[in-house]
């Protein structure tokens, strides 16, 4: 017997397709956003920092930092340089949580707030500095109406599914009185 997918709900869902930029737009969103992001979860098997201020990488981290922003980053374990550096980088921050799954090959960047200023991005797009130059495409789902429970829904696939799995590793947890807000 196949299930029947309940589209109704997604049929008034504000959304746009992204064609490239994906990392910016997540970024660019959560600049949006101010302090109305309860937290970030970024699902992205692969992790690369380029080294310019104004990367996607270096931005996000940035506000992670800046609004000591609760961020929960779930990625495979390192098997390049590239990899490990970024990941190094984000362990060095105290609202990081980073956790190790080498079965992850969704790429989910989502922000959780209150109406609406939660977003979700689900796309081809890893978080590195090679996707930027590829021909990578995402949705964008505003946290509005209908949209609400998608992007809850993204959100909690990385922190109630996969910070679950029993092959998941938390290598880094987040330092409870760095954050400016508690989920």
């Amino acid at each position: 017997m196949n299930p029947r997918i309940d589209i109704s709900l997604t049929r008034h869902v504000p959304a746009a397709v992204i064609r490239s930029g994906i990392q910016r737009v997540f970024v660019n969103r959560l600049k949006r956003a101010r302090n109305h992001v309860r937290h970030v979860v970024i699902i992205s098997p692969w992790i690369t920092a380029a080294n310019l201020p104004s990367s996607p990488f270096s931005m996000l981290l940035k506000m992670i930092r800046s609004r000591r922003l609760a961020a929960y980053i779930i990625t495979r374990r390192p098997r390049n340089s590239a990899h490990l550096e970024a990941l190094e980088r984000l362990k060095l921050c105290p609202t990081v949580e980073l956790v190790y799954n080498d079965n992850v090959h969704a790429k989910i960047y989502a922000a959780t707030g209150p109406s609406p200023h939660g977003f979700a991005v689900l796309g081809s797009a890893n978080l590195t500095a090679a996707s930027l130059e590829l021909y990578e495409i995402g949705l964008l789902i505003i946290g509005v109406g209908p949209g609400s429970a998608i992007v809850k829904d993204l959100a909690d696939f990385g922190l109630r599914h996969l910070r679950t799995r029993p092959e998941t590793e938390v290598v880094k947890k987040i330092d409870a009185r760095s954050l400016r807000n508690v989920i």
